[in-house]
This record gives structure tokens, sequence and C-alpha cells, in this order.
């Protein structure tokens, strides 16, 4: 009696198992993501100013604020690998750090000075095939340091994510975005959606306290095929789960867009010299923010991309999904409360 109740047992598990993987095959299984914590002592970040909280972001995604007074900075829960870490209070001041996390470890990130720099900010729209317009939203935006000498003639194709300094945030449900606390100097501001073309302004000797607005990105559609996951993030808790708007969905790809011509002429004649033929960037990563109800829409090129999830105070995972040309997959994510 004992052996044929294991034995119906089993058959159910495997029920189940073969039940929760329909329609996506073994790739509906999540994998964990590998977490650290970061910690580091905040120096002068409100420094007199009216602003009484400030963002802290990692890779763009802002994950928490922190109040005026607050001097230690401990991050706990944090994907491993390498991550852009901004602290930013108000329009101008900030801290910019790159950091490496390690699973189950610390970084000590040692004294964090603010230090103040200017902004900029703009919109982000696609244009179709019919030249129809509508807003880019929760697109990543990079500004890189350098300006055009980083795509002068003969200069290397650029990796995005940069593996050294630069700034990134997303476009809201409206298309605009703002980078602040941005250090003096000379950028690169770009940004792309699989299927579309890149876009690029030229950002000459921004200032400390200067705004420098309507850097406005147009996405013109190309005729790379395409495919796109799409689903819904979701934290458990207790016994229920809830959606988790502003969750990241980051997938591990190769996207190298073209430039429109229009553009490189433009930024040629803003620079008075000979640049590199397109595509001037590679993005080996591909993000996007999940909405407020926790759905996601994330074009990507045919491949085999890892897609990870994350949302501050859950324990991360990812998923391997199969990406082909024209085709839609459904990928959602449960993450447990850590």
């Amino acid at each position: 009696m004992k052996q044929h109740t294991w034995k119906l047992v089993a058959i159910v598990v495997i029920i189940g198992m073969v039940g929760g993987c329909a329609g996506g095959g073994i790739g509906t299984i999540l994998g964990l993501v590998g977490i650290g914590s970061a910690v580091g002592q905040i120096n002068d970040l409100f420094n007199g100013g009216s602003d009484d909280r400030a963002e802290v972001l990692l890779d763009g995604q802002v994950i928490r604020t922190v109040d005026r007074g607050t001097s230690t900075l401990r991050l706990q829960g944090i994907p491993e690998g390498r991550h852009l870490l901004q602290v930013v209070s108000g329009d101008f001041r900030g801290i910019l750090r790159l950091i490496t996390v390690d699973p189950n470890a610390d970084v000590q990130l040692g004294q964090l000075q603010a230090e103040d720099g200017g902004m900029v900010r703009g919109n982000v729209t696609l244009r179709g095939g019919d030249g129809s317009t509508r807003a880019a939203v929760r697109v990543p935006v990079y500004a890189i340091p350098g300006g055009t000498s980083l795509v002068a003639a003969g200069r290397q194709t650029i990796t995005l994510p940069p593996a050294g300094t630069h700034y990134v945030t997303y476009t809201d449900g409206n298309g605009d975005y703002a980078i602040s606390a941005m250090a003096p100097g000379d950028y690169l501001v770009t940004a792309t959606v699989a299927g579309y073309m890149a876009d690029v302004q030229l950002i000459e000797s921004l200032r400390v306290e200067q705004r420098q607005g309507n850097r406005n990105l147009e996405l013109i559609a190309d005729d790379v095929a395409v495919g796109r996951s799409v689903g819904v993030v979701q934290g458990r808790t207790g016994g229920g789960a809830s959606s988790l708007g502003g969750a990241s969905l980051r997938a591990s790809t190769s996207y190298s867009p073209d430039i429109p011509q229009d553009t490189i002429d433009r930024i040629a004649g803003q620079h008075g010299g000979d640049l590199r033929a397109a595509p001037w960037f590679r993005w080996r990563i591909l993000s996007t923010l999940a909405d407020a109800g926790g759905s996601y829409q994330l074009p990507l090129p045919p491949g085999t991309p890892r897609i990870n999830a994350f949302a501050y105070g859950y324990q991360p995972a990812f998923r391997d999904e199969a990406i082909a040309a024209g085709s839609t997959v459904q990928a959602d994510f449960t993450l447990d409360e850590r």
C-alpha cells in the first residue's frame, strides 16, 4: 500500500512539473542570481541644499531613497556582477561609483564624497516605418564622458554599458529623461531599442549647476528583424504575491544598431572632424523597467539571452529564453522577498 502511495505522489509531481512548464519549456524555471551587499560612508551629500531625500540608483534603476542626515549607505541583496551606483540629491549634487559585487560578500565602498555637477534632460521618441511617433517609455539613456573623441575615425566600437565611468537613467511614461549630477565635461548621450536605430546627442562643456535641456533623441525603425520578451514581475510575500512596479529586466545580448546619416553629419558638423563609420555602439545589455502594474515589454534580437529580473528587497532571478525574429515570448517572474 505504501509503495503505491509513493508512485502516485511521483506521478502527481511529474504532472505538476510538466503543466507548469507548458508553453515555455524548461526556460520557465527561474534560476537564482547570487547576491552581495555594499556599504560606505556618505559625505556632504545634501550640503545645505533644500532637498531632504536623495535617490539611490543601481544601473539607472531607482532602488531606494536616503534621508537628510544619513551617514552610512548600506545596500543589501545586490545582484552579483558589475554595477553603476549613483546617489543623487536634487539636480546637481551626487555620488558616482562603479562596483563589483561578489555573492555573500560585502563591497566596502569607503568614503563616498558627493560632488556638484550639471544636468542633461530631454525626450526620447520612437518613429515607425509609417512615420508615426510615440514615446519611448522606460528606455535606458546613457551619457558617456569624452564626447566625439570616442567616435573619431579609427576608434573602436563603444560597448554599452561602458566599462568605465558613465551615467544612465530611464525614460518615464512620457519618454522624458533627466541625468543629474554629471561631472563637468563633454559627453555623448545615446539610446536605442532593438529594431530601431540609435540616436546621439553631443554635449559640449557641461558646467557645474548648468541644465542642458531639449537633448531629444528620435529612434527610427530599422529593417532588423527582432522578437520580444513580455511578462509580469511579481513579488512573493507570505502567502500571496503583488506586482513589482519599477523592477528591472536586463537581457545579456549583442546589438549594434545603425545611426541615421543625418545624425552622423550633424555631430560631425558640431565636432569639425572625421568620425568613424556607424555603428558606433554595441549594446551588450538591453533593458527596461516594469510599469506600475509589474508588466514589461523588452524587444530583443534573435538568440537565447539570459533575462535578469531585479527589485530591491527581493531575491533576483533569471530565465534563459529563446528569442526568434517576429516572435513574442511570455516570460513572467515571481521574486521571493529576501
